[in-house]
This record gives structure tokens, sequence and C-alpha cells, in this order.
């Protein structure tokens, strides 16, 4: 165990230097009727015999000679039934390196019920009176815990100081999960472009000298209408990062206040989705939750500091549709594992998935022009997708047969994912850090 865990840390090494993304394979484990888990090896439509390997069991659904299993290699595949916390083991050095000044981002893929959200965030409990908690910690949670806690351990030598934003992207329309709620209202700030805003009402900190006018158009009347009113969009600032102005971060000094504001967001998230009358099911299955921790870090006895920043991105459904020439298949399984594109049988059903394959196979394919601005999320992710973040996406798999191809979709991603040379991840440092 030991010379293997070595093994895979050499490998991680060699993939930071290269700039190749990591692409990990998390299998949903087949139940019976009463929900025990069957198996944690084998799940029907695919097996796991290594930690590298899958098989996806094509003979089962095709009569075509030859149709034999497909095998697809990663760097790691986790057995049917894997705990929260053996998943997070795999990413961890690579959540820590926030701390010493580096970009990543966290990719969960799949299609909608394949276990996103429960690898992500966790598993999101309603209570009465439509309070949530959340529990069975996924990556970012368990991630933000352990940076937390090093930061307390390092406190001597260290100062860390912490920034969160939450950002939901439905039907390529931005909403700010934070703007409108207590925490965001009382500890909030807003970037704008050269203004640096407290969301507390008349109180503001400048970064340019402006009028009262300039600043009460920008920021308008309360903090809570600003959940609805203000303007978010998506911008490049003078280092060439992408941002969001308008957009609310709020400073988190421990693990507590980050389930606080995650619970106020999904407290006043479900608010709006009743408000608006959308089902929450379908809601919830379209929409990509990117939350971002920024981290900037001083050493104590020189000033010298770092910045960085981690993206947490649970993605929407991976869902596929017949395309209506394809509908003659006499079973749902026919032409399994046909390219899923314009010109095939089968399309996304989410055109900002469709837009992030496509980018994906571009930048495979070296091509000069990539279509990032096709669709919000690519235009967000931009920065990640091009250089200098180490880039860690996770394939969620469902083990139903009825999912045969959303299943076989997301094994392709993931493969094209494995081929994106994203570039070699740098510290960002900075001296005489304050």
């Amino acid at each position: 165990a030991r010379e293997s865990a070595a093994r895979i840390k050499l490998l991680h090494q060699v993939q930071d230097m290269r700039g190749s993304a990591r692409v990990y394979c998390r299998p949903q484990a087949t139940r019976d009727i009463s929900g025990q888990q069957i198996s944690r090896y084998d799940c029907g439509i695919f097996s796991v015999p290594s930690h590298e390997i899958i098989l996806l069991h094509r003979e089962l659904f095709s009569d075509s000679v030859g149709a034999g299993a497909l095998s697809f290699e990663f760097d790691r595949v986790f057995e049917p039934g894997a705990d929260q916390k053996e998943v997070y083991a795999e990413m961890e050095d690579a959540v820590l390196g926030v701390l010493d000044g580096f970009r990543v981002c966290i990719l969960a893929y799949g299609q909608t019920g394949s276990g996103k959200t429960h690898t992500m965030l966790g598993d999101i409990v309603e209570e009465e009176a439509s309070e949530f908690h959340i529990e069975n910690f996924g990556i970012q949670l368990q991630g933000m815990k352990q940076l937390f806690e090093v930061a307390e351990h390092r406190s001597d030598r260290y100062q860390d100081n912490f920034t969160l934003t939450i950002l939901e992207v439905f039907e390529e329309r931005l909403c700010d999960l934070i703007a409108g709620t207590e925490i965001g209202d009382s500890k909030g700030s807003i970037h704008y472009d050269g203004i640096s805003t407290s969301s507390r009402k008349g109180t503001r900190n400048r970064k340019r000298t402006v009028s009262d006018d300039e600043v009460n158009s920008q920021q308008g009347a309360s903090t809570s209408s600003r959940a609805s009113k203000n303007k978010l969009e998506i911008r490049t600032d003078k280092d060439g990062e992408t941002i969001v102005q308008g957009l609310v971060s709020v400073k988190v000094s421990s693990f507590t206040e980050v389930l606080n504001v995650w619970q106020q967001a999904l407290v006043q998230r479900r608010a709006r989705i009743a408000e608006q009358g959308l089902d929450v099911a379908e809601y919830e299955a379209g929409t990509h939750v990117i939350a971002t921790l920024r981290v900037s870090s001083a050493n104590v006895s020189s000033g010298q500091g770092s910045v960085g920043k981690i993206h947490f991105v649970d993605l929407a459904g991976a869902d596929l549709v017949s395309r209506p020439s394809a509908m003659k298949a006499k079973i749902p399984t026919e032409g399994i594992l046909v390219p899923v594109g314009n010109d095939n049988e089968w399309r996304f059903a989410s055109k900002s998935i469709a837009t992030l394959c496509d980018v994906v196979h571009c930048r495979t394919q070296f091509m000069r022009s990539v279509p990032y601005r096709n669709s919000t999320l690519t235009h967000l992710l931009r920065d990640s997708l091009e250089s200098d973040t180490k880039v860690l996406v996770v394939a969620c798999l469902s083990s139903s047969v009825d999912d045969v191809q959303e299943t076989a979709s997301s094994l392709r991603f993931a493969s094209l994912m494995k081929k994106v040379n994203i570039g070699r991840a740098t510290k960002h440092t900075m001296h005489k850090f304050r």
C-alpha cells in the first residue's frame, strides 16, 4: 500500500509538470429493491478489475458479433460504493496546493442522478420550515475543512485569509447564491470594475475616487434588492483573469462559517425556485454551481505571500436526448456508443454541456479557435481550461441499465479530458505581501 501511494504521488507530480488534467471515475453501486448494495466490485453494466481500469459491458446490449466489453483507463477508478473520504484522499494534495498559491479546478461530470452533488458537496438534507443541512461531506467541504485546519495549525507562521463566492448558472443566466442572504448582507463585499464596496448599505471602501451617484447607481438601494437586480457580468481583469463583476464575496474565518453560508444560500435558492414556480428537480438538474475559495497567505516573518484559488464545479446533468431520425430504433440501447454531436443519433439536452464537450474536443485537436464564448459555463471556466491550473475531473456514472448511453457518453468525455494539456500550474506569489 505504501509503495502504491508513493507511485501515485510520483505520477501526480509528473502530470503537474506536463500540465495534464487528472481524471477519476466514480461508478454508482448496484442496489437491490431495499436499497442495499449488491456488490462492491460489479455494477452490472460495468466492472472495475483494477484501480485504473473500468470495463463497460457492451455485449450485454448488443447482438453484434465482436461487441465485447470496452475498456477505459483513468488515473483512478473508484470501486462502486467507495466512501467520501476515499474519494477526497485522491484530491487532497491538489486542494492543499491552494495554500501555496496554486490555482485548482475540480469538476464533477455526469448525468442527472449519477451522484455529482453527492460527490462534490455532500448529501443535502431538507428539514422542517425549509431549513437545510449538509451531511456526509463531499470533496468541497472536506477540502475546505482541511484548509482551515492547516491554516490554524500554522497560524504562528502564516496569516491566511479566505474569501468565498458561490455562483449558479441556469439557462445561460448567472445567479449569485450569496447575495441577499443574511451573511452576504452583513459580511459580503462586491467588486465592481475598479471599486470594492461593502454589502452593508451606506458603507464602502473605494479603490478609486468616485461620486456617490456613481456608486449608488451600481449598488442599488439595498443588498436584498441587489440579489435580484444586481447585474452580473463576466469580465477579464488587468491580469488576464476571468472575473464576475458584481458578485458578492464573503470573508470566512472558519469552516463553521462556510457551512453557514451554504445553509443560507440553499434556503434562499429554494425560496426563489418556489417563487418562480419552477420544478425543483428539473431546475437542479439543469444548473451548474461554482463555489470558489480564494486564499491569500502571508509569511509573518518575511511578509512574502501567495494567492491561490480553487473552483469546485458541480456541473448540470449531461443528459442525452434522441434525435427524431433516431426514433426508429427498436430498443433504447440500439446504436450504443455512437458519437454524441450535431450529426449523430444523440445530442445533449444542455447547450452548455454540449459546448463544454466541443471545447474539450477542440483542445485535444489543438485548434486555434476554441468556442469558449458559446456558453456562459465555458466562458467562466476559460482560465481553468486554458493554462496555469491544476484540473481534476470526476466522472460520475449511473449503474442503471436504462442509462447506458449516458454512461458511455460520460466515459468518452472523461477519456477526452485525459488528452487535454492544460499547461503547467505555477505558484502565484507576492513579495512583501500585505
